[in-house]
């Protein structure tokens, strides 16, 4: 009750209100002493006398209730003006400078940091701002490193492209050279197709807010179809898979689910050893479906594991010519959509485990007419 008349302790409004109360009390106080000092003895003295004078003194006792009522006004207007003074000057020093910093941040100086001893609205935005910058520097940042990363992608297979291309051109190649370098070439056109539609895809994921498109999931039956179409892959490299899967349903985007369990499945099967095993099981947790999806690679330590789901990033560079470090930026992206939760357990040389947490529908929210 008290904050909602008086505000927060060391809010703005308290403040305000405590000065106010300051200023009052001052005022009455100034007031009483200048009245009893300069008015209240002499209006004694000619009410003492009132009977026997004549009207200039009753004019001249006038005069002195005019003065002590001017006196009222006169401490009134100077100590209020003094006190708003002060109080403006306080209040606005720091917003002059929030408006001077935010021009500078608006011309791309993310450099700026103010620093505050205020524990009111004004340091509570102080502290904002300063939050607000540092995250703007950072995203200036990660977009170069993208300009950076998408120019290294692109000129690669561009380059193998141009060389290969170069070399066909020779009269004196066999056959087989020529093979050779046509499916590099091939092998490179499909890695810089599949860099471009990921980069599509990854910046229409970024733009979007929601799931529009929702449908009822079979999770499992889904799983089942991504390891079966991976079979060229986790065959060339003999991994067995050991599969628990209960049947359970989830209401999202079919498509960008199925995506999901292909990229996180290739993924273990590109850092599995050969003869390697992939356990993958699916059950229900506390209304939220989860996919565990382990497998016995290499494994990540700590830094690796902070940045996996950066774009670009690839924790062994030896596999560079099988991806392009956006696949788990992908995921991460579309499980974020689909209001669930991706995490990352592992160790080095003990394998990677990823878990996926993905919301049952809630019956609470469902209205019955």
């Amino acid at each position: 009750m008290i904050e909602k008349i008086f505000g927060k302790k060391k809010s703005i409004q308290r403040n305000l209100i405590i000065q106010f109360v300051i200023a009052t009390v001052t005022i009455v106080i100034v007031t009483l002493i200048g009245f009893y000092l300069l008015v209240n003895n002499q209006a004694l003295e000619k009410l003492i006398q009132i009977n026997v004078n004549t009207k200039e003194e009753i004019k001249e006792l006038l005069s002195i209730i005019r003065r002590s009522v001017g006196l009222i006004i006169l401490n009134t207007i100077v100590i209020g003006g003094v006190t708003i003074r002060i109080s403006a000057k306080k209040m606005l020093k720091p917003i002059t400078k929030l408006n001077e910093a935010t021009k500078k941040v608006a011309q791309g100086n993310f450099n700026i940091q103010l620093e505050t001893q205020r524990n009111d609205e004004i340091g509570e935005l102080t502290t904002n701002f300063n939050k607000m910058v540092k995250d703007l520097g950072s995203i200036e940042l990660i977009q170069k490193e993208f300009i950076d990363n998408v120019s290294h992608e692109i000129k690669t297979p561009i380059s193998s492209i141009e060389g290969f291309a170069e070399l066909l051109e020779a009269n004196d190649l066999t056959k087989e050279e020529r093979i050779e370098y046509s499916n590099i070439i091939k092998e490179e056109a499909n890695r810089l197709l599949k860099l471009s539609t990921n980069m599509l895809k990854l910046s229409k994921l970024q733009n979007q807010s929601k799931i529009i498109a929702k449908d009822q999931i079979d999770v499992a039956e889904q799983i089942r179809k991504a390891i079966t179409l991976l079979e060229p892959k986790w065959s060339e490299k003999e991994i067995i898979f050991d599969v628990s899967l209960e049947e359970k349903y989830f209401v999202g985007d079919e498509d960008l689910i199925f995506q999901v369990w292909v990229n996180l499945i290739e993924n273990s099967i590109k850092f599995s050893k050969q003869k390697g095993k992939i356990e993958i099981t699916l059950k229900e947790v506390e209304n939220y479906i989860k996919v565990r999806i382990k497998d016995n690679g290499r494994g990540m330590n700590k830094e690796e594991m902070s940045k996996i789901f950066t774009r670009f990033y690839q924790i062994d560079r030896s596999h560079s010519t099988q991806g392009n470090g956006l696949g788990l930026a992908i995921v991460k992206r579309i499980i974020d959509l689909s209001e669930g939760m991706i995490e990352v357990q592992s160790q080095e040389n003990n394998g990677t485990t990823m878990i996926v947490h993905l919301p049952l529908e809630n019956k609470e929210n469902k209205i019955l007419i």
